[in-house]
């Protein structure tokens, strides 16, 4: 509750709440509190909040360990008190793109709020699991700037872009400049003093090089053959080596 209260005394617009709900938070974080308690705590720094006129957003930790049960009775309790948005965080990237499906899924028909999704890419699945979210009923997804963040980070910002522009392309030119992904992902590769990975996507170095020779014939007569992305779309071009037109070397 005194984080809460230090919150909204800074004069922001909407605090976020979050409580680990899985058993291994609940004993090793959280002194051993049932859900009783962590819900009881949860629905009064809520109510404060709200007294304050501050919107509130409300996330499990850990929902992926969480029972169902009990991940869906505090979603309930959250979404009735008023929160307008709840989160669901899979805190230690072990979430499959069908468990994520399925609890968006079922979270979606509980609740009457905005639903946001974070995810850990521990085990490589943070932008599947965000595009199968959104096609869950997701509403909001947590990103970062080449995925910078704890561990082996979150979904990557450019890579989700990636993901979402051959199902939903004329939605992202239209509302995201994404001309401008390039330029941010340097300045902040420079600014932590990393390298933007060869393989990144859309931005890497090989993102839109094409050296195979049967690759790099086809995309001259029809770039659409062996491209799923249009380089142009993102203020970039394509490499294709002179020698590629005529080696039939495959990688």
């Amino acid at each position: 509750m005194e984080d809460a209260k230090l919150a909204c005394d800074c004069g922001v617009d909407g605090v976020d709440v979050v409580i680990g709900t899985s058993q291994f938070l609940r004993t090793h974080s959280l002194g051993g509190r049932d859900m009783k308690a962590i819900t009881k705590q949860a629905l009064e720094v809520i109510e404060y909040i709200k007294s304050r006129g501050c919107e509130v957003r409300f996330s499990s930790e850990d929902s992926f360990r969480s029972d169902l049960v009990d991940l869906l009775s505090i979603y309930r309790a959250a979404s009735n008190a008023g929160v307008g948005r709840v989160g669901v965080a899979d805190t230690v990237g072990c979430a499959s793109p069908r468990q994520v499906y399925d609890l968006v899924r079922t979270l979606r028909g509980c609740v009457n709020t905005d639903i946001e999704v974070h995810f850990h890419d521990d085990t490589g699945c943070a932008v599947a699991n965000s595009f199968t979210a959104l096609e869950a009923g997701a509403t909001h997804i947590d990103t970062s700037v080449l995925g910078i963040g704890e561990r082996n980070g979150i979904c990557p910002l450019g890579a989700l872009m990636a993901r979402m522009m051959p199902t939903s392309r004329d939605y992202i030119l239209s509302k995201y400049k994404v001309h401008q992904l390039k330029a941010i992902e340097d300045f902040v590769a420079e600014t932590v003093e990393i390298n933007v990975p060869f393989n990144n996507p859309i931005t890497g170095f090989c993102a839109f090089t094409h050296k195979a020779g049967i690759h790099a014939k086809a995309i001259l007569n029809d770039p659409s053959t062996y491209e799923i992305l249009k380089p142009e779309d993102f203020g970039l071009s394509r490499q294709v080596p002179s020698f590629s037109i005529y080696l039939d070397v495959h990688y």
